[in-house]
């Protein structure tokens, strides 16, 4: 069982889930909303770009509290469960990913822009390398810590995957398409993003123009999903494994956010 506590009240370091609400370019969609309008664009990246309330300034300074902010960290011992999932996660690559059509959300399984992300592949000299290796939510859940790491923030309609970026692999710079998940009310949906082991040097995240690095096992931070464009690499000689948990808030979820800071514990048992 996942139990919390906030160790430290530390107020602007506290995540204000408004910020994002009120950020989200589209507050409502036509219920059958599946990028559609996709069709009309060659590239992914520049289709996403127009779903986006982000800046695009290059030059503009950016740090962790303007498009992702930490809440916490999980404490426990789930190395057994993380060697098990860095092997399993040898057998699914992206491509393989995209060939199987298990995108959670899309009707048919598959993107609805899988020839736009395609093409961002294949102009970026990337066809052939691997974004990342992925265990997806049915293996996951059978890991009683990583089911515990997913049901503290009591999401509805929860998904996870395991993203393990082996040496070499680059996620190129995108904007995720989760609005077809809520069209009614987009700003409820989340996205979360739990380190299982610490940073090595050369594993980078970025968003937008904030670059991420140096995290602890246990970090859990939430970003922007809706919003703002970000990208991966690992340049280091070690995989780097993260849970991306997606769902929809719920007033439980809404209530531990506004008690979620930086210095939160998150004990898992």
């Amino acid at each position: 069982m996942a139990k919390w506590y906030v160790i430290n009240i530390l107020k602007e370091n506290f995540v204000d889930i408004k910020k994002y609400e009120n950020r989200s370019k589209f507050k409502k969609l036509p219920n059958d909303f599946n990028h559609q309008d996709a069709k009309n664009f060659e590239s992914n990246w520049e289709y996403c770009k127009t779903l986006s309330n982000y800046h695009f300034d290059k030059w503009k300074k950016e740090t962790e509290g303007d498009w992702f902010h930490y809440l916490g960290k999980y404490v426990g011992d789930w190395n057994s469960e993380l060697k098990e999932i860095i092997e399993e996660s040898r057998n699914l690559g992206w491509s393989e990913l995209s060939k199987k059509g298990k995108h959670p959300g899309f009707k048919s399984g598959e993107s609805a822009t899988i020839d736009q992300e395609n093409y961002d592949r294949s102009r970026m000299g990337l066809s052939e390398i691997e974004y990342t290796n992925m265990v997806l939510s049915d293996d996951l859940m059978r890991y009683s810590f990583i089911r515990s790491m997913i049901d503290l923030w009591s999401l509805e309609k929860p998904s996870v995957r395991a993203h393990v970026q082996m040496p070499g692999q680059s996620f190129i710079l995108h904007i995720d398409k989760l609005w077809h998940r809520n069209p009614e009310n987009p700003t409820k949906i989340m996205r979360l993003v739990i380190h299982l082991e610490d940073w090595e040097p050369g594993q980078i995240i970025m968003y937008g123009n904030a670059v991420h690095i140096q995290w602890k096992a246990g970090d859990v931070h939430i970003f922007d999903t809706l919003n703002v464009p970000h990208c991966s690499s690992n340049l280091s000689d070690k995989p780097r494994s993260i849970l991306i948990v997606t769902g929809q808030r719920t007033s439980n979820t809404d209530i531990l956010l506004d008690k979620a800071d930086s210095t939160s514990l998150y004990y898992i048992s």
